[in-house]
C-alpha cells in the first residue's frame, strides 16, 4: 500500500519565545516492508541551524535550532511511503514462549543480543505484578508465542476503553492498569510491561494508522493523530511481529511506522528548550491517505 503522508504540530505561546531547540521523530525510516520514496519537513519560523541525526535505535533524529523571535512555530513532515509489513508464519507454527524466553536469556549469553535489550524495565514502562498476572492469563505453559501475543493483544483491546483524556504521559503505568482507559501509547506500555514481565523482548513502535475516507471502511482507533503499537520478539524465523492492541490488529498494510524504542520517552515526536514563551497551546493534524 502506497500512501501520502501529512503531519503537521502547531505551538501558540502566551508571550515571545526568543531562542528554542527542538528534537524531532518525525522522519519515517526503512523497517523490513516498509520503504520511504519521499520526505520533507519544514517550520516556520524557518530554524537558523538544522542537523540530522540516527540515534542509538537507528532512529533518523531532526535537530532544530530557531534563533527569530516566534509566538507561534509549526513543524510539518510529508512523506510518502510504500509499506507492506511481513506476514508472520501462523500463530501456531512460532516457537512456545518459555524457548523464546530462555534465548533471550542464554544465561548472560542471550539471542538474539539486540532483541534481549527489549526485555528490561525502561523509564515508562517499570516491572508491575497487576501487569505480570494480567499478562500470565496470555503466557499460558506451552503456547506458542505469537498466539499468546496475539491473545493479549486481544485482550487489552477488550478490556480498556479509548479514551482521549483520560491519561497524558505522566501518568504512571500502574495509574493506567487499574483505570483500564486511555489511548494508543498507554496501551503499547500495557501490552509492553506484560510481555517483558514474562522475559519477552517488547518494543515501542511509533507511527500512524490509516485514515478512513468512506462510510464503508472501518473506523480505526488511532486515525488521523500519532499512534502506537508493539513490536514482539516472536523467535526465529518470525523474529519481530508488530501487534496492535489498540485496534487489535497484526500491522500489515494499514500502519506506517516512525521510529521505535523501549517506550515513549526513547521516540517522542517533539521535544526541547524554549526560552520565555509562558504557557503555551499546541494542535496536532495527520492524514494518512492510501495513494495506491
Amino acid at each position: 500500500m502506497q500512501y501520502l503522508l501529512s503531519h503537521r504540530t502547531s505551538y501558540t505561546y502566551a508571550s515571545t519565545v526568543d531562542s528554542a531547540q527542538h528534537i524531532a521523530h518525525l522522519r519515517a525510516r526503512p523497517f523490513p516492508g516498509q520503504v520511504v520514496t519521499g520526505i520533507s519537513i519544514v517550520t516556520h519560523p524557518p530554524p537558523a541551524i538544522a542537523a540530522q541525526h540516527t540515534d542509538y535505535f537507528g532512529n533518523l533524529i531532526d535537530i532544530l535550532r530557531i534563533d527569530k523571535p516566534h509566538t507561534r512555530f509549526d513543524i510539518e513532515v510529508r512523506a510518502e511511503v510504500e509499506v507492506r509489513f511481513p506476514e508472520p508464519p501462523p500463530a501456531a507454527q512460532t516457537p512456545r514462549w518459555e524457548d523464546v524466553r530462555a534465548a533471550l536469556d542464554g544465561g548472560g549469553f542471550p539471542v538474539p543480543i539486540e532483541a534481549s535489550e527489549f526485555v528490561h524495565d525502561s523509564p515508562l514502562v517499570p516491572f508491575d505484578r497487576a501487569l505480570a498476572d494480567y499478562g500470565a492469563l496470555s503466557f499460558t505453559p506451552g503456547r506458542p508465542i505469537l498466539e499468546a501475543a496475539s491473545d493479549l493483544k486481544r485482550r487489552i483491546r477488550e478490556d480498556f476503553a479509548y479514551h482521549p483524556g483520560a491519561t497524558d504521559i505522566s501518568t504512571p503505568l500502574g495509574e493506567v492498569f487499574s483505570g483500564k482507559a486511555g489511548v494508543c501509547q498507554d496501551f503499547a506500555h500495557v501490552m509492553i510491561a506484560a510481555c517483558r514481565a514474562h522475559g519477552i523482548a517488547a518494543g515501542y513502535v511509533s507511527g500512524y494508522i490509516r485514515t478512513v475516507h468512506s462510510k464503508e471502511e472501518i473506523a480505526l482507533r488511532g486515525a488521523d493523530a500519532s499512534h502506537a503499537w508493539v513490536a514482539v520478539w516472536c523467535g526465529e524465523p518470525a523474529g519481530w511481529v508488530h501487534l496492535d492492541p489498540t485496534n487489535d490488529l497484526i500491522a500489515h498494510e494499514d500502519h506506517v511506522a516512525v521510529a521505535w524504542g523501549r517506550d515513549f520517552s526513547d521516540v517522542s515526536p517533539l521535544r526541547g528548550v524554549i526560552l520565555g514563551g509562558g504557557a503555551h497551546s499546541y494542535g496536532v493534524t495527520v492524514t494518512l491517505v492510501p495513494t495506491g
